[in-house]
């Protein structure tokens, strides 16, 4: 059964994080999960300084040393093994917060590089840049200045748009226009999972014809765009069994937009391997 660490310094530090908005964390020695999906709660900057954690994807989407991911709000990460020797810091952001950067900054384009690519390898130069700016992000989140936010709100728009600029020139080869296809993607996916699982629902929205769509999808991610679908929707099943005990499977059911209980317990067991009764009983896949 696979649980998430309680004692993972980012699990330790929710509570402060929702209370002081921004919180940096150092010396973490790996992700709160391994081997499961799970989906980010909160935008969480990881800059690694050694070491390297292994994801479901190709080499090219793994972290290593002097790289920097963002992971933002409702974002899938699945870790699939880490390094002995691995270390980085993580600049934790309220869902809150984030949502003014984005209210004040549209970072549309970093959005979409990072929610595509979410590492970004960095340059000696590029490296000691964004740890300079992560000095100053630590120093002013520990400042009890009424002035604090602020001050927080335009280093994390400094260092977002930063990364993105560095994003953009070490990766000169990708392509903006497929990558804001899959940002709308999914965004789509995050407002409409409980209406339709459907491929082709998806690839009518962005006006594409659903094989063309999903090669691109593919072409960009690595995953499917089916794949990317039904593990965001086993995800929140996850999340609401494992924290919603007010509501009964049935209920759960149909929160997520299945027409009766059997067919959430086929789609949860084929994806899985166990029924949700099973998985709210113990036997977490």
């Amino acid at each position: 059964m696979k649980q998430t660490d309680s004692s993972h310094p980012y699990i330790r530090n929710l509570k402060a994080i929702k209370e002081q908005d921004v919180v940096v964390i150092d010396n973490i020695t790996g992700p709160p999960l391994i081997g499961e999906p799970y989906i980010a709660c909160d935008c969480l900057i990881i800059v690694c300084h050694r070491g390297e954690i292994i994801n479901d994807q190709a080499d090219e989407f793994a972290l290593k040393a002097h790289d920097i991911s963002i992971l933002l709000p409702d974002q899938i990460a699945i870790p699939l093994a880490v390094t002995d020797d691995f270390c980085a810091t993580n600049i934790a952001i309220s869902r809150e917060l984030y949502l003014t950067l984005r209210y004040r900054y549209p970072y549309t384009r970093c959005v979409s590089l990072f929610r595509r690519r979410p590492p970004c390898h960095l340059t000696e130069e590029q490296y000691a840049c964004v740890l300079d700016l992560v000095n100053l992000i630590r120093n002013i989140s520990k400042s009890q200045s009424s002035h604090r936010k602020e001050m927080l709100i335009q280093l994390l728009s400094i260092l977002i748009n930063v990364l993105g600029e560095y994003h953009i020139t070490n990766y000169p080869d990708e392509q903006a226009g497929r990558e804001s296809l899959f940002s709308r993607f999914y965004e789509s996916i995050i407002k409409y999972y409980r209406q339709s699982r459907q491929m082709a629902f998806y690839a009518k929205l962005h006006h594409l014809t659903p094989k063309y769509f999903s090669s691109l999808i593919k072409m960009e991610t690595g995953i499917s765009a089916f794949e990317w679908i039904t593990n965001y929707v086993i995800t929140q099943a996850k999340m609401m069994l494992d924290s919603r005990k007010d509501m009964t499977i049935q209920q759960i059911s149909l929160y997520l937009g299945f027409s009766e209980q059997a067919s959430f317990s086929r789609f949860f067991k084929f994806k899985t391997g166990i029924t949700p009764l099973e998985y709210r009983g113990g036997e977490k896949a």
